[in-house]
């Protein structure tokens, strides 16, 4: 049971009296459509546009973002199940994130990670500030490769 879930198997039941090439190609196509057909019906989740979420019919609440690199956030929101749409503010270097009201405390969990995530980006040193001080120190460091042949006695 648990290999055919890993698998991901699906059983396709034709009922005809001889399988030709044109009633598999049936079969497929009505199944794919239906595939499609569910597809469709499920509310999408994640990041949308604000439209989408207007349209799912539940309260919206907004939270005013300055931080330019507001794709970073994504992650964090998927992580916790969060529908959101980023809408930019003309004009203005601030993103205006609508979610729906019922992810409210999912929304304040998510940015209190989103900001420590941020805090600890800055508190970090730059790898190529440390790479440019290795550089420096070895370019300073001149170490004398001659060989000197001596005989000790």
């Amino acid at each position: 049971m648990q290999e055919e879930v890993e698998q991901r198997v699906v059983t396709l039941i034709v009922n005809c009296s001889k399988l030709t090439e044109q009633e598999l190609r049936k079969a497929l196509s009505k199944f794919l459509a239906q595939m499609k057909a569910h597809h469709q019906t499920k509310q999408p989740h994640g990041k949308m546009t604000v439209k989408k979420l207007a349209a799912q019919n539940r309260g919206l609440q907004s939270v005013e973002v300055t931080d330019q690199n507001i794709g970073s956030f994504n992650r964090i929101a998927r992580k916790y199940g969060i529908d959101f749409a980023p809408f930019k503010a003309k004009g203005q270097d601030r993103y205006l994130i609508f979610f729906k009201s019922q992810d409210a405390d999912a929304m304040t969990a998510a940015f209190k990670e989103y900001t420590e995530q941020i805090v600890n980006k800055k508190s970090r040193p730059s790898v190529l500030a440390k790479l440019q001080q290795f550089k420096a120190l070895i370019q300073s460091a001149v170490v004398d490769r001659t060989k000197k042949k001596e005989l000790e006695r």
